[in-house]
């Protein structure tokens, strides 16, 4: 049974939400910028940005400064809750803009706005919300648009309740309950894309039409014109002899704040951020409107039925049974896109006649046919009689009432793979998402699974109730089990290092991170009248899979250092290497090596080699550890360097610098001289810098969480987070 819970946030909990891209860090959130916000009441109102003011002396004077820091403040009114910003430098921020690997060897950019144009988000959601859903409704074809603000979410309720039990229960870990609010708004109809393959208005279309025709905008973020949100809106030609006025529209605010987010820039929005799907969408609303009159009026087409014609963000499913029909619709939809500055992408333009089966269907289907047949894990009661092939009669193992069969054979499964992807003709990156998705789903099914009968076994063992054969037999299926998990990591990491991309990394994580958290699991029985806790594997078997995991990461990391264009994708190997443990560290050379550190050990690391990503998870991995002292030394040499070479006026004014500041004076790691010193670089007073030092009593983090990471919980949240594929 599901249930439905009643949000209680705050209207700044589109920090949550909408500002974000997904290709983030796991250590990096706006959870605790959110709380600062609405705990001390900070709302931007035009050029007025307001706040509460809840300290008195030390503290006070330590807000203040950090507000400074925060919101980039050229004119500041101590005492009056409020900073008043210089009318003519406007809201204009530069976000902090990074790469992740796209498609083969090209490129996305992706930004986070500056926390200015953040809230200034928030602002224009709390005014604007019901005009976005007003012009969401436009379009007959799309099919993934804001429907409603959401004001509750569901949740699965027996797993709410399981979720409120023992932090040592494996079980807890399984579920898919989220911290994370994924969007502001409620979606109709399809949050994700696949959701669409699958449901009955593509396979109706598909039997009803002889031709699909898919289509996508060519670059659509980067070509979008911020002014052709007003002509969408209204009227091209009434905008263009009406300018001034236009400004104060709905419309014009929206290309402001678009262009504030991006530097003034009008040519192109900022890439990862929900807002620029919103904001593309009600573009893409009007061209869609546009077509279908177009195509009604001058040749009589009427949706559903002569053609049906779905849009999910910027990728087009055109069904038609006429080629005259698909050509006709088409140059409607090139002349609306060309009035908008836009254009259709032919290059990945693709026709399907009947039957009509994309390769990259075809190619998850074969997937779902090899993983039913391997990784294979039963479990028969004693008495049933099964037969199992001579060869793999040897993983069979019996155990109190139970039969065991496990097995795997991961470089059988690999070439079966590769057989799959070559045969279909898709490409690695086009599958791999789902195949992990896939395989994550069966590693967890498989744990449970094991630990249902496991748990019961290990009780009785701890009450002394087995045999020394059931011991002997138990111990062996530990061990079996054990060589199982091995194989499936090894599996695992073969797919992944074939496209190591943001996505997979995350994905990847996210299997290791079940199986980390079941292996360092125990068990707590009853015995007499105490508690016996008594670990779940040995370590020895511990130790096995745990060295599999760092030997991959390890190689992973050998083959791939970071580079001016791709310093997000391995990030997340790092924050899975912490949760292993101290006994599972990397050698000092290894990450030297992978951050391309050694290069530059008896000089300073150049600067723009490291990026705010970098940095942080650089510091976080390597926190108080002594054998990687050297390191944290260089690396604050080079942040000091680095901010010493922006431009006082301008350090500000860059979203990266503000978000590595405010890190850096709560990180645990960085000593309170250091943490002055760069205080300085942001005309922090002597005087007041320890002030700001201690504010940390108040707030613990800013965007990274430092300490007290729960790996697990925040790959479930992050899974929960995935809005676009």
């Amino acid at each position: 049974m599901k249930k439905k819970k009643f949000l209680t946030y705050t209207k700044e909990r589109a920090i949550l939400s909408d500002v974000l891209p997904y290709e983030i860090p796991l250590i990096f959130s706006n959870r605790h910028f959110y709380r600062f916000l609405s705990n001390n009441g900070v709302e931007l109102d035009g050029n007025k940005l307001s706040y509460e003011n809840n300290f008195k002396g030390d503290e006070e004077i330590a807000f203040t400064e950090l507000l400074k820091i925060l919101f980039d403040s050229n004119k500041f009114i101590a005492g009056d809750k409020f900073i008043s910003l210089d009318p003519r430098a406007e809201l204009k921020r530069l976000p902090y803009t990074y790469k992740i690997i796209h498609k083969g060897s090209d490129f996305r950019t992706l930004n986070i706005p500056h926390p200015l144009n953040q809230i200034a988000i928030v602002e224009f959601y709390e005014k604007y919300k019901e005009l976005i859903i007003y012009y969401s409704k436009l379009s007959s074809f799309s099919i993934r648009k804001p429907s409603s603000v959401a004001r509750f979410v569901f949740f699965n309720d027996k797993l709410h309740e399981s979720n409120k039990g023992k932090s040592d229960d494996f079980l807890e870990l399984t579920g898919k309950e989220y911290d994370n609010l994924k969007t502001f708004f409620t979606y109709k109809k399809y949050s994700n894309i696949y959701r669409f393959y699958e449901d009955y208005r593509y396979q109706r279309a598909e039997k009803k039409y002889d031709i699909l025709y898919k289509f996508d905008v060519a670059k659509c973020f980067e070509s979008v014109y911020t002014h052709s949100i007003v002509w969408a809106l209204t009227n091209k030609e009434i905008v263009k002899y009406n300018i001034p006025s236009s400004k104060s529209t709905f419309g014009g605010k929206f290309d402001s704040l678009m262009q504030n987010i991006n530097f003034g820039e009008t040519n192109g929005i900022v890439i990862g951020p929900e807002i620029s799907r919103i904001f593309a969408e009600l573009i893409l609303q009007r061209i869609d409107k546009n077509v279908e009159a177009t195509v009604k009026r001058e040749k009589g087409y009427v949706m559903r039925k002569d053609y049906e014609l779905y849009r999910y963000v910027d990728d087009y499913f055109l069904f038609c049974d006429k080629e005259v029909v698909k050509k006709d619709i088409l140059e409607a939809f090139r002349h609306e896109l060309k009035n908008f500055k836009m254009s259709i992408n032919d290059e990945k333009s693709k026709v399907y006649a009947k039957p009509m089966i994309t390769e990259i269907t075809m190619a998850k289907l074969k997937i779902n046919s090899l993983f039913e047949k391997q990784p294979i894990f039963k479990i028969k009661p004693k008495e049933e009689q099964i037969t199992f092939d001579e060869e793999d009669e040897k993983y069979v193992i019996e155990i109190i009432q139970e039969k065991f069969f496990f097995y795997i054979q991961s470089n059988k499964l690999a070439a079966k793979f590769k057989s799959i992807v070559k045969e279909s003709g898709v490409e690695y990156k086009d599958i791999l998402n789902y195949t992990l998705s896939v395989l994550s789903n069966k590693i967890e099914s498989i744990l449970i699974k094991f630990d249902k009968y496991y748990k019961e076994y290990s009780e009785l063992e701890a009450r002394g109730k087995l045999s020394r054969n059931e011991l002997i037999r138990k111990s062996k299926l530990e061990d079996r089990f054990t060589n199982f998990i091995i194989g499936y990591v090894d599996f695992v990491f073969f797919l992944y290092t074939v496209s190591p991309k943001v996505g997979t990394t995350i994905k990847l994580c996210h299997i290791m991170s079940k199986i980390i958290t079941f292996f360092k699991g125990d068990y707590k029985f009853r015995k007499g009248t105490g508690i016996v806790k008594v670990s779940r594997f040995i370590e020895n078997n511990k130790d096995a899979v745990f060295k599999k995991m760092v030997d991959d990461i390890s190689l992973v990391l050998s083959k791939h250092q970071i580079t001016k264009h791709t310093q997000i994708e391995h990030l997340y190997l790092f924050i899975l290497l912490k949760d292993l443990g101290k006994d599972y560290r990397l050698d000092a050379n290894i990450l030297e090596k992978y951050f391309q550190l050694s290069d530059f050990k008896d000089k300073p690391i150049p600067l723009r080699h490291l990026n705010y990503f970098c940095i942080i998870t650089l510091l976080f991995y390597i926190s108080n550890i002594g054998v990687y002292k050297d390191i944290k030394e260089s690396l604050k040499k080079y942040i000091l360097a680095s901010l010493e070479d922006i431009d006082p006026l301008k350090r500000k004014t860059h979203s990266e610098y503000v978000f590595l500041v405010l890190d850096l004076i709560v990180c645990p790691y960085l000593d309170s001289d250091f943490k002055s010193e760069i205080l300085g670089l942001f005309n922090v007073s002597v005087e007041n810098r320890e002030r700001v030092i201690a504010f940390k009593n108040h707030q613990k983090y800013w965007f990274t969480k430092w300490e007290n990471f729960n790996l697990a919980k925040e790959l479930n949240s992050k899974i929960s987070e995935e809005v676009y594929s």
